[in-house]
């Protein structure tokens, strides 16, 4: 199973560093050094991750990789929002590897499982980004270079997963109770981080921002899979059916390594080209980046889970997994495969939403700035690595069906194999009409023209079409309750009949940083300015303080 965390360490780092290459062309001499030095020592370290078969050399190959990872993301550390980023990062590594230690500990005692398994959801958790743990994320993403976030989110976060099979393995060695707890535990956070990810991911302006909400969303997934496949093992409902489960979130996690790989790659790509990242500032970069936006087109429908395409397959796993646990009539299976099915639904829907605006306002309709007028494609190795990252993915429909027949022993396998039948059906059809439709309208044939009627102007103008911002305004607007999204008006200053002078700007924050984590560090900090009192430099105060310690000592000892 190991060798599935390594793939995407490989491959997913091998084409972010091609990628590099051009895409931190220009950069002075000092800092080329300091970014390939921590690129170099994050794939180091996470394949020592992998290969960690004890706990103590996994965890101090986990703290190498989040410190390699975090110069990564402070590449740029001249603008305050990258230093803001790091520090967020730094935090939330650092908390992960005391919870790391403190769940190895627990594990030493045979009565202390479910402190350890907590400290362990804690730890990985933030890591993987599950909910409310998630807040480094859409923060260090945006920052990190685009080749850093390529492999932080295609091959990094997974790992999480591994270690939760490092510490607490599903081969049977587990109790049924303990193997009730894991489950829920994983369904519960799968499901909130799969439809929270991607509820979140709806409103980004931010092309990166969007993808890194997209990577929780995708987690989640994969947790699902864990999740339902422990309870199976629990109720003795049947090993194929539990494999299928494991084998299906397996196959999402090297699916989501590289699509998310290439998108990441692609939105640096589209960053180099335009000098921003800004959705509602694009547009119109299909015809001037074509092999990067078809390719950007190809893995985000892949990435939605859209049939036929390859993200597709491991989606179908956990499905068939998930109806089968409700047949099973067993009370606990039905209610969580039918928590699955709801939501990897829902997520799906939304998943195909996101895309869409992050595809259409991005690279088709008319460029709404100058920068992306002015847009040319990228040099050839950086839309090569994200090529080789695509030819990975579509390569994994015939290795998904192989795999998941491979670990289930042909359980449900003709199921998957008519799925990808008929996704290649498709595929053929499709090509087919738009082969159909180049030979009865070539290009170069004289096509009649007429201005078109538009709301009394006769040209259209890149105002007039949809934003990023405004594809999904209404959803958002009826999700405001639980996205808390801000709209700021910018009213006219003119000509009413000039509507340049009039905008509307949307904001909408990560709850858990507005909702949980700041009051929560803000009170903490109330709190020790309060303590940092005492420290007031007087020398009879801190006498003071000595003997009445050690009084309540002398006292505890007599007591005791």
């Amino acid at each position: 199973m190991d060798i599935i965390f390594l793939i995407p360490v490989l491959t997913v780092g091998l084409a972010a560093a091609i990628h590099a290459t051009a895409y931190i062309h220009g950069e002075s001499r000092r800092s080329l050094p300091r970014f390939w030095c921590f690129f170099v020592f994050t794939v180091i370290s996470m394949a020592a991750v992998v290969f960690a078969k004890e706990k103590l050399p996994f965890l101090l190959s986990w703290e190498a990789m989040g410190l390699a990872s975090a110069g990564l993301v402070a590449f740029e550390a001249k603008e305050k929002s990258v230093r803001k980023a790091t520090w967020i990062y730094l935090l939330a590594c650092h908390a992960g590897a005391c919870a790391l230690m403190l769940a190895g500990v627990l594990l030493m005692r045979p009565d202390a499982w479910i402190a350890a398994f907590a400290c362990a959801v804690v730890g990985f958790g933030l890591k993987i980004g599950f909910p409310p743990f998630h807040a480094w994320l859409p923060e260090a993403h945006p920052a990190a270079p685009a080749p850093a976030s390529a492999v932080m989110s295609g091959a990094m976060i997974p790992l999480g997963f591994l270690g939760f099979l490092r510490f607490f393995p599903l081969n049977g060695a587990m109790e049924s109770l303990d193997l009730n707890v894991f489950g829920w535990t994983f369904l519960a956070l799968g499901a909130v981080a799969s439809a929270g990810g991607i509820l979140f991911a709806l409103p980004q302006a931010n092309l990166k921002r969007l993808l890194a909400f997209s990577s929780v969303e995708n987690m989640g997934v994969v947790a699902m899979g864990f999740g339902l496949s422990a309870l199976i093992k629990a109720m003795n409902a049947g090993d194929s059916l539990a494999s299928l489960c494991l084998a299906g979130a397996l196959v999402h996690i090297l699916n989501h390594a590289f699509l998310k790989g290439s998108l990441f790659l692609a939105a640096g790509s589209v960053l180099r080209q335009t000098g921003t990242l800004d959705q509602d500032r694009l547009g119109g970069l299909m015809k001037r980046m074509p092999f990067t936006g078809a390719l950007f087109a190809v893995n985000s429908f892949a990435l939605a889970g859209l049939p036929p395409m390859n993200g597709f397959l491991g989606e179908l796993a956990l499905y068939i997994g998930a109806f089968t646990a409700i047949k099973t009539d067993v009370p606990v299976l039905v209610a969580a495969g039918f928590l699955v099915v709801v939501v990897l639904s829902l997520t799906g829907a939304l998943a195909a939403a996101a895309y869409a605006k992050a595809l259409g306002s991005t690279f088709l309709g008319f460029p709404r700035s100058e920068n992306a007028v002015q847009a040319v494609e990228t040099p050839r190795r950086m839309w090569l690595s994200q090529l080789a990252l695509t030819i990975l993915s579509v390569a994994m429909v015939p290795g998904s069906v192989f795999f998941i027949h491979i670990q289930t022993g042909g359980y449900k396998s003709q199921m998957l194999v008519a799925g990808a039948a008929l996704g290649a059906v498709f595929i053929v059809f499709t090509v087919f009409l738009l082969m159909l439709r180049r030979f009865a309208c070539p290009r170069g044939k004289e096509k009649r023209t007429s201005l078109v009627w538009d709301c009394g102007y006769e040209e259209p103008t890149p105002r007039m079409a949809y934003t990023a911002t405004a594809f999904t305004q209404p959803l958002v607007d009826f999700l405001r309750p639980l996205l808390r999204s801000r709209r700021h008006l910018i009213a006219f200053k003119g000509d009413p009949a000039k509507p340049t002078d009039a905008a509307i700007a949307a904001e909408t924050d990560d709850i858990a940083i507005s909702a949980l984590w700041r009051p929560l560090f803000t009170k903490f900090a109330r709190l020790f300015q309060r303590a940092h009192l005492l420290q007031n430099g007087s020398l009879h105060f801190y006498i003071l303080i000595i003997h009445i310690a050690v009084l309540v000592l002398l006292v505890f000892a007599l007591v005791s």
